[in-house]
């Protein structure tokens, strides 16, 4: 299919039922905007060119969909789906097949999309469902030989209610047929054309579109908060049984939150009550959880993270951290490090090897290998104007309840005192105690 199929991404509309100034195609599902989700089904496909319909809110739909394979079309006034596809002739020249997909259809799969386009035994292939109650979806009008002769929007159905079979809105086309055809469809009564009146057009070709079907929870349209937490809830399922076939232990995958684009490894096991968010990514052997969030952090091999949260961080390979740590703000954490019990830290970077085991805070630190931070330790990073930083050597043990007042140094081998102040630089090897803290006599020899 490459070098031939182009793919248009309808994300033009306002979507009014959501009630939300977001527009409607960026709100996410599973950590990712919908739109991100028809794109990444699309590109299975391996598609020459994508192109996107933008119109509401276009330069934050542009921000938030950028990407290398997407071109972006201006549908300025919102003249109905066949306009937009319209728009889009010039960025797709040279494809031979078109793809159009509504950017509200998150849980649409490139294995639907790749049966709608071997579907397409005419000029015009769509994707259908019989449904109980159509509702606000345009129903499929057929003739008595079962050919379709018009895709009916609901305001203008005219047959009898109940089941009835509905356009899912996902479409394939012969290039040159649609963009042939789309200067004649026709006006609707709210002044806007819709691709669904092609159809029709192929009927009276005597060449009737072709159909397909797909699961009925691919075909759920967003277009209200109601129908956006029902997609998320498919989504997140979907999304645990594929970490679940992959070799991730899961023991309660109801209470377990995973986004789309987190990575784990097989041999990870994750518990109860764990929040996986963001661009999240877990090394083999790793037990997150219970009661854990992981937000655009990565985690090594053989951690452990308990009734804690790690933020925009990085832990290196067997770190034990919790239970009620906070690790945020782009700190890097090294291997066989140890947080305990409501330990901070913040736009830090650990050494291998430090214990830091509980009521501490580390802001804006650089710690050597092999230290202690005992109970209490704080690094007084504000001034009240500007954010300092506090560096701390190796094999350095911080006594319990010290504060540091950065900008400050503290060398290798050195010690401070139980409910020390420190307000200035410790040489290495050097001890200090006191409120402000001063060096202490030497050891006696035994």
């Amino acid at each position: 299919m490459s070098g031939q199929l182009g793919v248009v991404v309808l994300a033009a509309g306002q979507g009014t039922r959501m009630k939300s100034a977001l527009p409607k195609v960026l709100h996410p599902v599973c950590g990712v905007p919908m739109a991100h989700h028809v794109l990444n089904a699309a590109r299975g496909l391996g598609p020459a060119r994508i192109a996107v319909v933008v119109g509401h809110e276009a330069a934050r739909v542009r921000e938030a969909l950028a990407a290398p394979d997407v071109v972006f079309v201006e549908q300025a006034e919102l003249l109905g789906t066949g306009d937009a596809v319209r728009r889009c002739k010039a960025a797709l020249e040279g494809c031979h097949e078109v793809l159009v997909l509504n950017g509200d259809e998150p849980l649409v799969t490139t294995d639907s999309l790749r049966r709608l386009l071997q579907a397409r035994t005419s000029p015009m292939a769509f994707i259908t469902q019989v449904v109980e109650d159509p509702g606000r979806l345009g129903r499929v009008v057929r003739d008595e030989s079962f050919n379709v002769v018009a895709i009916v929007q609901a305001a203008d159905y005219e047959g009898a209610d109940g089941e009835g079979e509905i356009n899912w809105g996902e479409y394939a086309f012969e290039a040159g047929w649609l963009w042939e055809h789309l200067p004649y469809l026709p006006l609707s009564s709210k002044n806007e054309y819709y691709l669904t009146h092609l159809a029709n057009l192929a009927y009276e070709d005597g060449t009737p579109a072709a159909t397909t079907y797909a699961e009925l929870d691919e075909a759920l349209g967003v277009d209200d908060r109601v129908k956006l937490a029902r997609a998320e809830a498919l989504m997140r399922r979907r999304v645990t049984e594929r970490h679940l076939l992959g070799g991730v232990t899961i023991t309660d995958p109801a209470t377990t939150y995973i986004d789309a684009a987190v990575e784990i490894d097989p041999d990870v096991t994750i518990l109860p009550n764990t929040h996986l968010l963001g661009a999240t990514r877990i090394a083999s052997g790793s037990v997150i959880g219970p009661g854990t969030t992981l937000r655009n952090s990565s985690v090594g091999r053989d951690c452990e993270v308990k009734q804690s949260v790690i933020e925009e961080s990085e832990l290196g390979d067997r770190v034990r951290i919790g239970p009620f740590s906070h690790v945020r703000g782009n700190a890097r954490i090294g291997e066989d490090c140890e947080l305990g019990n409501f330990a901070e830290v913040k736009n830090s970077t650990f050494s291998p090897g430090i214990k830091m085991h509980h009521f501490s805070y580390m802001g804006d630190a650089t710690i050597g290998e092999h230290s202690n931070i005992a109970a209490g330790a704080i690094t007084c990073n504000w001034d009240g104007m500007n954010k300092n930083r506090t560096t701390i050597g190796a094999r350095v043990f911080i006594g319990c309840d010290t504060m540091l007042v950065a900008p400050i140094e503290i060398g290798d081998d050195a010690l401070t005192g139980a409910g020390s102040v420190v307000t200035k630089d410790v040489p290495a090897g050097e001890r200090v105690a006191g409120v402000p803290a001063r060096p202490l006599p030497p050891r006696k020899a035994d």
